[in-house]
């Protein structure tokens, strides 16, 4: 009985989670500045859209192959790397462009911006514009 009872406590905790990880939405723009458009790839580029928690630990990745801008986005379920972001959590979302395919070390001639302020999960019309290099 008390298997029973314990692997029904498993499934609902187990839905709960499903249920959290499948409502996670985020989406928006990626543009480039008017003064480093001369400076974006043309060919083997990766747009990496990135949502961080209030901690800094990224929760969610998008990878654009060879973007054409202004480039939307759209963070779903498969792009979280956390499996449970609380509908409330604050996140920042920021976007690097870059050649040599590496999302976690900014490299010189990377191209970076973020959106302003935090969003929530759920958020669409998030707006990045690649504003600096690295």
């Amino acid at each position: 009985m008390r298997r029973a009872l314990a692997g029904a406590a498993l499934a609902v905790a187990l839905s709960g989670c499903e249920r959290m990880i499948s409502d996670f939405r985020l989406s928006g723009t990626v543009d480039v500045s008017p003064a480093l458009r001369g400076r974006v790839p043309r060919q083997n580029a990766m747009l990496f859209i990135v949502a961080k928690n209030e901690g800094g630990v990224p929760v969610a990745v998008e990878r654009i192959v060879n973007p054409d801008f202004p480039a939307p986005f759209e963070m779903g379920p498969a792009d979280l790397l956390v499996p449970a972001v609380r509908n409330r959590e604050a996140l920042t979302v920021h976007a690097t462009l870059n050649t040599h395919g590496h999302m976690d070390a900014p490299r010189p001639g990377d191209l970076i911006g973020e959106a302003a302020g935090t969003v929530l999960p759920g958020a669409g019309g998030v707006s990045i514009v690649l504003e600096r290099t690295r």
